[in-house]
């Protein structure tokens, strides 16, 4: 009969190869299984989830930036229409002839010269004058739209940049949640081999020191995706806590293709400093036509004492452009140096933008192919090194180190994988949303 030691030891041992047996079978899932699971997962569309164009819409809706650029343009709008009309009429009331000394001073009717008057005056400004200066406002209006441009430009980048961070996060986590699940039947197989004798005890301490690896990676992880929703929740605000919809097509932007110069000719900055050269050239106008001076004309009715006639005056004036030269000139010359400096300002940012983006849409690209090069082959090949390692593990050819570093990169080559998709996602959205819709229109 067997003794009681030695039962114990061949029941530990039965465990053991158990465990080892399904560990096995868990950490040689297919690929497409796994990935399947965690898409599977973060897809699970509750009646609740919010899809990246409801983040978009909401982000929108609440925005005061949006709306504080709306109410510009009211301002100058306006402002455009007052600029059109006359000037208001002035009022002119007045006593001339007031004695200065002798026995009737500062008396209003002891004096025949006194006299007492109410008139009005009214300065015609030329029609096509009025228009240029409403042209000035009508122009700043349209900067003011190019500043809601910018804003909607800047809202819906990081409200999808946000939105995409957090699902590739979310990733993340899910990846090396499973992953720890997998490391703790490591650890169980160890102990039990090591209470079998069949094990060094160093391979319990290895796969404990992996998970407290796998810990510290949870919590980073956490950490950035808590981050990632505090940012979505400031654009969207409280629905940014629903579950999300899912990613996007990464590989498809609307700003694409050879015509890229031209676009970036609606870039929102560019369209700006369009504007302002607008503004500045209706300035131009202005003070062009301000050479020409516009003339007033008055009426005045006066009254004396009552044994004399009441006194009928009319007037007109008008500037004495005495020294052109120096000051009308000069004006006119300011205002076209400043349409100068918006336009040079304009062609220089176009080209900055114009680099810029091509640098985008090349690491974009470039990130989509590598993208595919971890699915076509360093993904493949990290877990057929895992199945190699654990296979002589199982079969006492190899060790468990070998096997936790053959799993540990292949955790780090999908981590890699997302990091990189990450990335792509904050560059699609930057082209994706770089030029609004509305610019078109």
């Amino acid at each position: 009969m067997l003794g009681k030691r030695t039962f114990i030891k061949l029941a530990l041992a039965a465990v053991a190869l158990a465990v080892v047996f399904f560990m096995g079978k868990v950490m040689a899932q297919d690929t497409a299984a796994t990935e399947y699971t965690l898409e599977q997962a973060l897809n699970t569309k509750g009646a609740n989830s919010l899809s990246l164009q409801q983040a978009l819409a909401l982000a929108e809706q609440r925005s005061e930036a949006l709306r504080a650029q709306d109410a510009a343009t009211q301002a100058a709008q306006n402002q455009a229409i007052a600029a059109g009309e006359l000037p208001d009429p002035m009022l002119n009331l007045e006593v001339i002839n007031i004695p200065a000394n002798g026995p009737d001073q500062f008396s209003l009717a002891a004096d025949f010269m006194t006299m007492r008057g109410v008139g009005v005056s009214q300065t015609f400004t030329r029609k096509d004058k009025r228009n240029a200066q409403a042209n000035v406002f009508n122009k700043s209006a349209e900067f003011a739209q190019a500043g809601k441009f910018q804003a909607l430009s800047k809202l819906r980048t990081a409200t999808a940049q946000a939105y995409l961070e957090r699902v590739y996060l979310q990733e993340m986590l899910l990846l090396l949640q499973s992953q720890r699940t997998e490391l703790q039947l490591q650890i169980e197989a160890a102990d039990a081999l090591y209470r079998s004798g069949k094990t060094a005890q160093t391979d319990v301490f290895a796969a404990r020191t992996e998970l407290g690896l796998m810990d510290l990676k949870i919590q980073d992880t956490q950490a950035l995706l808590d981050n990632a929703q505090a940012e979505l929740q400031r654009w969207v605000g409280e629905p940014a806590d629903a579950p999300l919809a899912g990613s996007v097509d990464l590989a498809q932007s609307r700003l694409q293709g050879s015509d890229l110069f031209e676009k970036l000719h609606r870039h929102p900055e560019v369209l700006a400093l369009e504007k302002v050269e607008a503004t500045a050239l209706a300035e131009v106008e202005v003070k062009q036509l301000e050479k020409s001076a516009d003339w007033t004309l008055s009426v005045m009715y006066a009254g004396r004492g009552p044994e004399f006639s009441e006194m009928l005056s009319f007037g007109a004036s008008r500037p004495l452009f005495v020294d052109q030269d120096n000051r009308q000139n000069q004006a006119l010359a300011a205002a076209n140096a400043m349409a100068a400096k918006a336009k040079a300002e304009r062609i220089e940012l176009h080209r900055e933008h114009l680099a810029q983006t091509k640098r985008w849409q090349q690491t974009w690209q470039s990130n989509l192919k590598r993208v595919a090069d971890f699915d076509r082959s360093l993904i493949p090949l990290t877990q057929q090194r895992t199945q190699a390692a654990l296979s002589a593990y199982q079969g006492a050819t190899g060790t468990l180190a070998e096997v936790l570093a053959a799993r540990r990169m292949e955790i780090d080559m999908r981590m890699e994988k997302l990091r990189i998709q990450m990335d792509t996602a904050r560059l699609w959205a930057q082209l994706e949303y770089l030029i609004p819709e509305e610019v078109q229109q």
